[in-house]
């Protein structure tokens, strides 16, 4: 399978690369994974300053920028892909889930098959940014937009109020198909800092694959 994936706020595409190594390397060569950075400059997240030399987002918080943001990774994946799947952490995840519901509605750009999103938010409802209203999301009123199969990943050790926004996230999503995994790690992405973190991760990544595979036959 072939992989969009889109970092951290205040991170980069090098960074996540370093934070999904073990991730993709237990996948195996069956998968390729292409990382893009964010357009928007931003400050390191803590300690990212020691991982690299520069730090983007994808969200400007300005309502023109943030009306091309959708555009912008139309156009990314259209001149990159097809990509069969799409991995984000944090603002990425979130961005990732945006361009998600975009596939779903206007003619499936992407040809997204499924998606692994860690410690994410619902994402900005990319109809109504084009029209200049920046509003997430909200499963009480959209109700489910994603029917792909879904891995959600997020800590429990997490705030209450965020704790609440993954779950948020992982309801707009067809439960039929979707896996959750809570770790321990904090706002991380699973890997070599806990076995049975990754080994949780791993398990739950694998089955969006396997059902994934299985709508495509």
């Amino acid at each position: 399978m072939r992989w969009l994936c889109l970092h951290g706020r205040g991170t980069s595409a090098q960074i996540f690369e370093m934070q999904t190594a073990r991730i993709r390397e237990a996948l195996g060569r069956d998968h390729e994974f292409v990382f893009a950075n964010g357009t928007v400059a931003t400050p390191p997240q803590v300690g990212a300053e020691a991982l690299a030399d520069e730090f983007f987002g994808y969200v400007a918080h300005n309502v023109e920028q943030d009306q091309d943001l959708c555009d912008n990774m139309i156009e990314f994946v259209e001149s990159r892909g097809p990509f069969d799947g799409i991995m984000g952490f944090s603002e990425g995840g979130t961005v990732a889930a945006m361009m998600l519901v975009e596939d779903a509605r206007h003619g499936s750009f992407g040809g997204f098959k499924c998606a692994v999103l860690f410690s994410a938010a619902p994402p900005f409802d990319p109809d109504l940014v084009r029209s200049g209203v920046i509003k997430h999301a909200d499963p009480d009123t959209d109700g489910v937009l994603l029917k792909i199969p879904t891995a959600h990943i997020w800590s429990r050790t997490a705030g209450p109020d965020e704790i609440k926004v993954h779950e948020s996230l992982s309801r707009l999503c067809d439960d039929q198909v979707r896996e959750v995994f809570l770790h321990d790690l904090g706002h991380d992405v699973p890997g070599a800092k806990s076995d049975e973190g990754l080994a949780g991760t791993l398990r739950a990544i694998e089955r969006v694959i396997e059902n994934a595979m299985d709508d495509a036959r």
